[in-house]
């Protein structure tokens, strides 16, 4: 693959799944590695949960085979209308506003090129210039927050953040014009790979946000946790069965595993009791084809036992994942998260060797997030 070549990093298979709908993409497999990871946090091992943190906009930025500095967002970086590898502040200030077909853009978004422009020197500086590769992530802040009663507060997107201004992170906020969170890295090759080497930046302008850990371990609840694995070792071949790649492929329902989580999605929106039990009734209502509905739904019927084993298992894994953050929120940090005036964040990932895990409220910020017109 050639090093300007790089389509392929916005792919949805790199997205961090929700801990209660790992199943549909993995079946038992997937649950059952669920459950080991929740009950590795019982074991003090906090230090694979950090905050998940809620920036925006996402940004993707770095050297070419060049040494040319690029930054620029999602969009730009894939263009195929447009160069949307921006190299200067100009570039991508133009860019930005070029958007939407002479559309009159509104003072807020001209802001937000502005801020854009003015972070392009911020960022270029602090990548090596022998540096190859790029970086993806999400902008925290443009411009330095403000220390109000000792902690800087800001707020990139749905959740505001308070950050202790004494605290390790607080100082060097204070010192920083702009702040990023890393979500991966791509490398010349194309191949992508979480962000270890926090060293790699110069300077102290742009503050690249490190993880940061949960200090205390939660106390799980292992009556849940056991009930959830006690469904899942009794049906697991039901459950497999339902969702195996190749029979859904014979039935040209290949997107199955898909119209169950959008179906989560959906309930996120009109509130979470029920899970499963009103599946055939959204399905109808649903943009689902109507051959495809009547399929889905004779193949539901024939298979109801697996499939209420299934909805047991999301719901027990997201009612016993909700307890873990209610708690993680109690507790003293030196980051605080809100959304309004409730207090919780996004959430938290769970890192895993064989694919990350998200731990977030979906009545809380996925609620709030979805409910946001853009």
């Amino acid at each position: 693959m050639k090093f300007n070549e790089f389509n392929n990093i916005l792919r949805e298979g790199a997205r961090i799944d929700h801990a209660e709908d790992v199943i549909f993409w993995e079946g038992s497999t997937g649950a059952k590695r669920v459950i080991d990871s929740i009950i590795g946090l019982t074991k003090g091992n906090t230090q694979s949960l950090t905050i998940k943190w809620d920036g925006s906009p996402a940004v993707i930025f770095g050297r070419d085979d060049k040494g040319g500095f690029v930054f620029t967002d999602k969009s730009g970086f894939v263009a195929k209308g447009y160069d949307g590898k921006a190299k200067s502040g100009d570039d991508v200030e133009k860019m930005l506003l070029g958007r939407g077909k002479g559309q009159e853009k509104s003072d807020s978004y001209k802001q937000f090129a502005g801020n854009m422009k003015s972070a392009f020197p911020i960022f270029e500086k602090a990548i090596p210039e022998d540096y190859r590769g790029y970086f993806k992530g999400d902008l925290l802040y443009f411009n330095t927050p403000e220390d109000s009663n000792g902690a800087f507060t800001f707020k990139p997107n749905i959740v505001s953040y308070t950050v202790k201004a004494d605290s390790d992170i607080g100082k060097r906020i204070s010192v920083s014009k702009a702040g990023v969170v890393i979500h991966r890295i791509v490398d010349p090759d194309g191949s992508e790979k979480p962000l270890t080497d926090y060293d790699i930046f110069q300077g102290n302008e742009l503050l690249v946000l490190p993880p940061v850990t949960v200090q205390e371990p939660p106390q799980v609840d292992m009556g849940g946790v056991n009930n959830i694995s006690a469904i899942v070792t009794k049906n697991s071949s039901a459950i497999d069965s339902l969702l195996d790649k190749n029979t859904l492929r014979q039935m040209k329902m290949t997107d199955f595993s898909q119209v169950l989580y959008n179906y989560v999605n959906s309930k996120t929106d009109t509130g979470l009791d029920n899970l499963g039990k009103d599946f055939m009734q959204w399905l109808q209502n649903s943009t689902v084809s109507a051959p495809k509905k009547a399929k889905m739904t004779e193949y539901v019927k024939t298979n109801i036992k697996a499939f209420s084993a299934l909805w047991q298992v999301v719901s027990g894994i997201m009612k016993v994942k909700d307890n873990i953050i209610d708690q993680l929120e109690q507790q003293p940090a030196d980051v605080k998260a809100s959304i309004g005036d409730k207090s919780g964040g996004e959430g938290y990932v769970l890192a895993h060797p064989t694919g990350d895990i998200k731990f977030v409220n979906r009545a809380g910020f996925s609620a709030a997030n979805r409910a946001v017109q853009r």
